[in-house]
């Protein structure tokens, strides 16, 4: 995909579905997205007056990570899952923002969509949203909702962030997906309902009430990190 006419962000997205396939467990590094993204603009991703010659990976750093509370990076934005130093993968909610670029594309379409849906049933299978379903008052204890963010004392505070703004991406994600296929629900092979739009807004549902009940133990965490409904 051409990529001169996109936002700085959006190039940088778009690299990484290129870098992965689409395939949203493979793990890149900073560096390999700089260098995929110089490739598709070098006027924009290169070095200094060596534009032809040698990528900057500065440049792409800064739309990793945040510079302020008005310019959040792809990570804080939940499309990129930061997994280690420097080690990044795509999100489900990235994958779908991306494949929202090529709107003509089947192919990203299709990928962006199963993806998709193999994350919100993964939220729907989750024990502690299933726990939540039976009690409300569930889960009583931070640990459990750290266990669905996949968070825990000692966490470093970005991830926590991107951690529990990934949650709420996925579920834009697919809400916005059932809207534009004008439907409310998405089946699989063989008739069956992999999700519908109340399963996405009992999530969505959750996702608030865990925020509003573990607040605290979250900005102990990440002081900076934003608490606004999904």
């Amino acid at each position: 995909m051409e990529t001169k006419g996109l936002g700085l962000k959006d190039q940088v997205l778009v690299a990484a579905v290129e870098l992965t396939g689409g395939d949203c467990k493979k793990t890149f590094t900073m560096e390999d997205l700089a260098v995929t993204a110089w490739k598709k603009n070098k006027s924009a991703w290169g070095l200094r007056n060596y534009e032809d010659d040698y990528p900057d990976a500065d440049k792409v750093r800064k739309e990793l990570t945040s510079r302020g509370s008005d310019q959040k990076g792809l990570a804080d934005m939940g499309f990129l899952d930061r997994v280690g130093p420097q080690l990044y993968r795509l999100t489900p909610a990235g994958l779908a923002t991306a494949a929202a670029l090529e709107p003509a594309n089947e192919i990203s379409q299709e990928r962006a969509g199963r993806e998709l849906e193999a994350a919100v049933r993964r939220i729907l299978e989750h024990p502690v949203f299933k726990d939540w379903l039976r009690d409300p008052q569930r889960p009583k204890y931070f640990r459990d909702g750290g266990y669905f963010w996949g968070i825990a004392p000692g966490t470093p505070p970005k991830v926590v962030r991107e951690r529990v703004r990934g949650v709420d991406e996925t579920l834009k994600a697919a809400m916005a997906l059932l809207d534009s296929r004008k439907v409310d629900e998405i089946v699989a092979q063989r008739g069956r309902v992999v999700f519908d739009r109340n399963d996405v807004e009992r999530c969505q549902q959750f996702q608030a009430i865990l925020k509003q009940r573990f607040a605290r133990d979250l900005r102990i965490l990440d002081p900076q990190i934003q608490l606004e409904a999904v």
